[in-house]
């Protein structure tokens, strides 16, 4: 009964025969003859039908243990692969929006360039669902810098680790520091102290992120908290919205390319500074994650040193930008 046990997998996955039905190309009918036969070969339910589509503690069992089975299949493939030389395949990677334009394009050229025959599928996603599809089979690994403590399904490859700078335009320094601007740049290229930033507007992401997060444990542990006028997630906003004088606000080593850009390709916003944080030894790790047991075969293992080669750049990247 475990020919086609991907059915299972993709019914409770999607928790409606219907939509089990489209994503797997068969019919309806035919899938609820897979389950009800299923149902009769081991003597009990493994869903419940109502109030809707649901595992059973027996479904649940069932479930998992095919789990692990997909996870026995893929390394097989993988090991036999490598045991004839084949370079071809797929490897399916996700990654959150803002690394996704920052890392994909270069890994897609680079990674085709070594193995033109094996398909690298993208995906791009919020942390937790791209942690959803690595449990799941959908996903071989992704690269996330969410903290996924106590995860033992879970084994991960750092790739970096990431510093926290402050991002503020050149009129909010002139608007509140008037009596020392242009002057105090050169000091705060040597490393800012918040405090003397408590009375500038923020924008700051929301509560939970990793920049917050360390920004949060920071003014805490030092006894003052920042302006925060606005919250937004998406990383390239925060520094498009700084460039407009709108408040200051942070960005982690990845992502300080796009302020050069900013300031080189905005003629009319504010010209943005990048200063280091004095004091902060938090850092944000980046992580290539993947599920425990998996083995890849030698193409994946590679396409995992070469994320690694991508980051290397941003681990100390350039501060002072023109």
């Amino acid at each position: 009964m475990l020919q086609n046990y991907h059915y299972f997998l993709v019914i409770a996955e999607e928790g409606n025969i219907s939509k089990a039905a489209a994503r797997l190309f068969v019919s309806h009918q035919c899938l609820s003859k897979y389950l009800k036969g299923l149902e009769e070969h081991y003597g009990v339910a493994l869903f419940n039908r109502k109030p809707k589509l649901s595992l059973t503690p027996a479904g649940q069992i069932y479930y998992e243990s095919l789990r692990q089975l997909e996870l026995l299949e893929n390394n097989l493939e993988s090991q036999l692969a490598d045991c004839h030389d084949s370079n071809t395949g797929t490897l399916r990677i996700g990654t959150t929006e803002g690394r996704f334009r920052i890392l994909i394009p270069n890994l897609l050229v680079n990674f085709q360039k070594e193995y033109p025959n094996v398909e690298l599928i993208t995906e791009c996603a919020n942390s937790n669902t791209l942690r959803e599809m690595v449990l799941n089979n959908q996903l071989d690994l992704m690269i996330s810098a969410f903290p996924f403590a106590g995860n033992e399904q879970l084994s991960s490859t750092l790739l970096m680790n990431e510093h926290l700078y402050l991002i503020i335009s050149d009129n909010l320094l002139k608007e509140y520091f008037p009596a020392t601007f242009p002057e105090c740049k050169k000091k705060f290229q040597k490393g800012v102290h918040l405090k003397d930033f408590k009375h500038v507007p923020f924008v700051l992401n929301q509560k939970g992120f990793s920049s917050r997060d360390i920004v949060d444990r920071y003014t805490e542990m030092n006894g003052f908290s920042l302006n925060c006028i606005r919250e937004i997630v998406q990383a390239d906003i925060h520094y498009l919205l700084s460039a407009r004088d709108y408040g200051a606000s942070f960005c982690f080593s990845m992502f300080l390319p796009g302020i050069s850009d900013a300031n080189r390709l905005s003629e009319t916003a504010s010209r943005l500074n990048i200063f280091p944080i004095a004091d902060l030894d938090s850092t944000n790790p980046v992580r290539a994650l993947y599920l425990k047991d998996r083995i890849f075969p030698a193409y994946g293992y590679y396409l995992i040193d070469l994320i690694k080669q991508i980051c290397d750049p941003f681990k100390n990247p350039p501060t002072e930008i023109g």
